[in-house]
């Protein structure tokens, strides 16, 4: 029995250390396998740089609504603040009681100055018939003189006679002229009244949108008192921001804006209008004024915020979870065949998730979508590529996004 035991238990040692042998090569099979990691292909695109800014809505002009006349009492009021008014448009109405008592006055006066003109008419129509038959006499004795006709002392009768009548012609004309100079001013003097009546109604001087109302019922204008009226010119509401010296020196009209409104689900677009000649020495900052897309509905005065695109170039976009930082550098993984390496990178903006990278980074390199700490340098792995959204031109990757693969392994 022992020898039969002996002899089978030597026949079976080659099967125990083949089996012995697998269990052995096992572990080495498994730590050779390569893990998936989750990366994003870099690719070149629109980068966008954008200032934020935050300040209110405004006018873009105001026209202050003040009366011709002073020292009248306002009668009547006839718009109210929010309403829209046309150019031309009666606003309020003063008391012309005292005008229009001048007016009835001015009235007599012209009856008595068309009188009086009438009056100096026909004098001068009776001298200068008179002037015409004295000539004739004259012009007869003349003639006649000669002959012995007519005596010298008659002929001189007669010049003195044309002479009178000549002074009392020039009389009646500078008469009439008086008179008819007294009808014009009498005249100028019911124009100055009735554009004093005119006057009496405030009105818009252009179209827009009434921002606020001082006028009462019963009030008396004054020149040093506050406007009547406050018009925003055609209703045209823009944001204004003041902007930081850094940020200001960058800016120039004509850039695009999105800025955020209260009471509006979207962002509202614009352009840069208006910034301004000069900072404010104590504040180091600079207003600037966007002209707004035709929204309805701005209220001036409200707060809103946005971002100016200041300036577009051409980089590498990643996730903000792509780029690692430590004691102030900044590194990625890359995948190139299947190996991870660690890659320092140049970043530029940051916004919204993502960051910008200068250099280090080429167009198609494949990039660890997670900058784990446990991953290493020649570390084998299976990459798993995943899309990224492209993010719109006037944006800096405010729209990228890294979407979570099926049954990948993020590392």
């Amino acid at each position: 029995m022992s020898g039969i035991s002996r002899s089978k238990l030597l026949k079976g040692r080659p099967l125990m250390g083949a089996v012995l042998m697998w269990f052995a090569c096992v572990p080495a099979a498994l730590t050779q396998e390569q893990m998936p990691v989750t990366v994003v292909v870099a690719r070149q695109t629109a980068v966008t740089e954008q200032i934020p800014v935050v300040g209110s809505l405004a006018a873009r002009e105001e026209i202050e609504v003040r009366p011709f006349i002073q020292g009248q009492m306002i009668e009547t009021i006839l718009v109210e603040t929010g309403q829209h008014v046309e150019k031309g448009q009666a606003l309020a109405g003063l008391d012309t009681t005292e005008a229009r008592m001048l007016l009835d006055k001015n009235s007599v006066s012209i009856l008595r100055a068309k009188a009086a003109v009438a009056v100096e008419a026909s004098k001068l129509d009776v001298a200068s018939v008179t002037e015409a038959e004295t000539r004739k006499t004259l012009e007869r004795s003349r003639a006649l003189q000669p002959k012995g006709a007519v005596s010298q002392q008659l002929l001189d009768e007669h010049q003195n006679a044309h002479s009178r009548a000549l002074a009392e012609l020039g009389l009646a004309r500078q008469s009439l002229a008086l008179a008819e100079a007294d009808a014009q001013i009498i005249a100028r003097e019911r124009e100055e009244i009735e554009l004093t009546i005119a006057r009496s109604t405030v009105r818009a001087p252009q179209a827009g949108l009434v921002l606020r109302r001082t006028a009462r019922i019963g009030a008396v204008t004054s020149g040093s008192a506050e406007p009547l009226f406050l018009i925003a010119k055609d209703g045209l509401i823009e944001f204004v921001a003041q902007v930081t010296e850094t940020s200001f020196v960058r800016l120039h009209e004509g850039m695009r804006a999105s800025i955020v409104l209260a009471g509006h689900p979207a962002s509202v677009g614009g352009t840069l209008r208006l910034n301004a000649a000069e900072l404010d020495p104590t504040t180091r900052s600079g207003e600037v004024r966007i002209e707004l897309d035709a929204v309805e509905g701005l209220k001036p005065g409200v707060f809103a915020r946005g971002s100016i695109n200041a300036s577009t170039r051409h980089n590498i976009l990643l996730p903000g979870s792509a780029v690692k930082t430590i004691g102030g550098f900044n590194s990625v993984f890359v995948v190139k065949g299947g190996v991870v390496g660690i890659r320092q990178v140049s970043v530029g903006a940051r916004q919204d998730g993502s960051v910008e990278i200068v250099n280090g980074v080429i167009d198609g390199e494949m990039v660890v979508l997670k900058s784990a700490g446990f991953l290493k340098a020649e570390e084998k792995v299976q990459p798993v590529i995943v899309r990224m959204d492209r993010p719109a031109e006037n944006e800096l990757a405010a729209s990228l996004r890294a979407p979570q693969p099926t049954g990948a392994v993020q590392r």
